[in-house]
């Protein structure tokens, strides 16, 4: 086991060197690029969702409709209002946790699909900005970032002036709809 601690050690040691391992920014500070979250560095626009947890509060009181008109016995099992209370429990954690769009210097993060994703200014397409939504286009393969007014209430008028300046900062195609 010691021989396998010393490998791991100068894998790390020299994954360092080559600037390839987790690096600190002056006074021991961890790397923006790993501080994920809305907590981080950088100016950060969050939203709210409204949608999702509206439509599992509705399924919650469909269930629960259904289930009382429907056979008395099966109101009476636990399950059934088990079942119920985790619908609502559900929509409530998913309308607290706020989507978010953070910009930092050469990075930008949010969370899709309850994942922290970032994205570096290089591997941005274009930034395409609308009336009421804003699309980020990754180079990659990967999914579009599409930010709505409507849906998860970001301020996109201030994202747009604010992804404006970033898209001159790091020549990234910029185009208003």
């Amino acid at each position: 086991m010691a021989s396998f601690d010393r490998k791991v050690e100068r894998n790390r040691v020299r994954m360092n060197k080559k600037g390839k391992g987790p690096s600190r920014i002056g006074g021991g500070g961890q790397d923006p690029r790993y501080s994920l979250g809305p907590k981080g560095e950088g100016e950060v626009f969050r939203g709210r969702n409204i949608l999702l947890p509206g439509v599992l509060v509705l399924l919650a009181l469909l269930y629960a409709v259904v289930g009382l008109i429907g056979n008395a016995s099966e109101v009476n099992s636990m399950l059934f209002w088990v079942t119920i209370v985790l619908y609502l429990i559900l929509a409530l954690t998913i309308f607290l946790r706020k989507p978010y769009l953070r910009i930092h210097k050469g990075w930008l993060y949010t969370s899709k699909f309850n994942r922290d994703r970032a994205l570096e200014a290089n591997n941005i397409s274009k930034i395409k900005v609308g009336r009421g939504k804003i699309t980020i286009i990754p180079k990659s393969k990967d999914v579009n970032w599409v930010f709505y007014r409507m849906r998860n209430r970001f301020d996109t008028e201030a994202m747009g002036e604010r992804l404006e300046q970033y898209a001159k900062l790091h020549h990234v195609s910029f185009e208003k709809e």
